[in-house]
């Protein structure tokens, strides 16, 4: 399964090359714009000359045209704010928190380009559209406004011109961000022909629990501050 194999390489990845993404993030930036721009490119020469890849290079491909190794930057990102700040593993994570959001969203590209260019050579071409993949697209497109001032300011040329008031503010974002992002995959797994009930399962559990532990850390803080 694509989101499980890319939630296990990007969480290596991040846990034991923490060091080196924070010092050399801008060579993770490029190498993660290379793959999207790889995957954009292919896509399109896919549409015109309908040929494909065959073997790792195909699963590669295929995982990032998903969205899934996006995605599981994201579920890193999500859960960092979310666990025991002492663990070291949460500490691993903050500390590369805006790299991983910003790997996050270039690695996004891909799916949001090219599910839209396929939605307007559905429409040249006169091909039937449901109401259920109109939604999956309004929302993924909603979510996608969202996600580029959350992008830009997760850059630090960016978010050091900022207060830092208005840049947790801006950044409150993010929860509808994610909320619509589930949203959106639901959306997408219900439009297939037949509803794979294990990838539902996983995103449910993953974006679920991630809900439900915010809500719990949000209630204790609020506690604690009221108690003083």
């Amino acid at each position: 399964m694509y989101l499980i194999y890319s939630l296990i390489f990007i969480t290596v990845l991040s846990l034991f090359f923490t060091s080196a993404i924070r010092k050399n993030s801008k060579i993770f930036y490029w190498i993660a714009s290379i793959i999207a721009s790889g995957t954009i490119i292919y896509e399109i020469f896919r549409l015109i000359s309908d040929t494909k890849f065959q073997g790792l290079i195909f699963d590669f491909e295929k995982a990032s045209m998903k969205g899934n190794f996006s995605i599981a930057f994201f579920v890193l990102v999500m859960f960092a704010g979310t666990l025991n700040p002492k663990w070291s593993i949460t500490k691993k994570l903050l500390s590369i928190r805006a790299e991983s959001a910003i790997l996050g969203s270039i690695l996004i590209l891909p799916h949001g380009i090219m599910y839209l260019v396929r939605f307007i050579v559905k429409l040249i071409n006169n091909k039937p559209i449901s109401t259920l993949y109109i939604i999956y697209l309004i929302v993924g497109l909603i979510a996608f406004i969202i996600m580029i001032p959350l992008f830009i300011t997760s850059l630090k040329k960016f978010r050091c011109k900022m207060k830092y008031i208005e840049w947790k503010k801006l950044q409150r974002w993010a929860y509808p961000f994610y909320f619509l992002t589930y949203i959106h995959i639901v959306l997408a797994l219900l439009n297939d022909d037949e509803v794979d009930i294990l990838k539902l399962s996983v995103y449910s559990v993953l974006f679920i629990t991630y809900f439900i532990l915010k809500l719990i850390k949000t209630h204790k803080k609020n506690k604690s501050v009221n108690t003083i």
